[in-house]
């Protein structure tokens, strides 16, 4: 099975669990999303991993026409869902990888990405794709939890991640996140950074992880180094700090 069907039927066995998480459903880049949306006015938005749905209906009042694509088709269905009863017409719903974007060059005004890329298993192909779709001068914004350059605690966690979701690719650093956007003509305008805290137990659940792992998560992170443990936040109960990203970013125009 390729790494992108194990993704559909990850995400299509937790799908509700997701439309429902306060990590996805609330936080202060939605509120930076809905922001950037309403100066903007895109005439024609795209939302790239979309889930069940967060991002695409908070960009909707303020856009002409969204275009939201993701791998899981119960996401798809949620979100699809959620837009008729909110009285959004203009969305379209459509299953598509990040890496196979199935829109014509310069096609949109505005992308966004929110808690995605770390599934994705070429991260560099998928950034090409959102510029090759993005118009000159339009703006990509990215949320993404990010690791520390701490190579001792960024082991930890992504031991922890795969661990929990064998979906998990990888959380990048920030740095690296910088160079590949400036790698893709995608100029920076904005960066916003805050922590996520993660109860270990809503953690594991939203994801379905078994109890096997649950041990393995749960011993990897009593055992964990002093350094690691603290970079992490790991509380008494396994709970810990996630770092998180915004960038915005404007597609270079020659």
């Amino acid at each position: 099975m390729s790494h992108e069907q194990d993704v559909t039927r990850q995400f299509d066995d937790v799908a509700a669990r997701y439309e429902k998480s306060p990590v996805h459903a609330e936080g202060p880049d939605l509120a930076l999303f809905r922001e950037a949306a309403e100066r903007l006015r895109p005439r024609q938005a795209l939302d790239v991993g979309c889930g069940p749905g967060h991002v695409a209906l908070a960009l909707a009042p303020f856009c002409t026409h969204v275009q939201a694509i993701d791998a899981s088709p119960a996401m798809l269905a949620i979100a699809t869902k959620r837009a008729r009863e909110a009285g959004h017409g203009h969305i379209d719903f459509q299953e598509a990888p990040a890496a196979r974007l199935p829109f014509a060059d310069e096609a949109m005004d505005l992308v966004t990405c929110r808690f995605s890329a770390h599934h994705w298993r070429d991260v560099t192909a998928g950034i090409r794709e959102i510029g090759r779709v993005l118009r000159p001068g339009g703006t990509f914004i990215l949320t993404d939890s990010v690791t520390p350059d701490d190579p001792l605690a960024d082991t930890h966690l992504q031991a922890i991640e795969v661990l929990r979701d064998p979906t998990h690719v990888r959380n990048y650093t920030v740095s690296t996140w910088m160079a590949l956007l400036a790698t893709h003509d995608l100029a920076l305008l904005r960066t916003d950074h805050f922590r996520i805290h993660l109860v270990f137990a809503d953690w594991v659940t939203r994801a379905k992880t078994p109890r096997s792992r649950i041990d393995a998560i749960e011993d990897l992170l009593s055992q964990a180094p002093a350094e690691a443990r603290s970079r992490l936040g790991v509380g008494e109960d396994g709970s810990f700090h996630l770092d998180v990203l915004t960038v915005q970013c404007e597609k270079r125009a020659y």
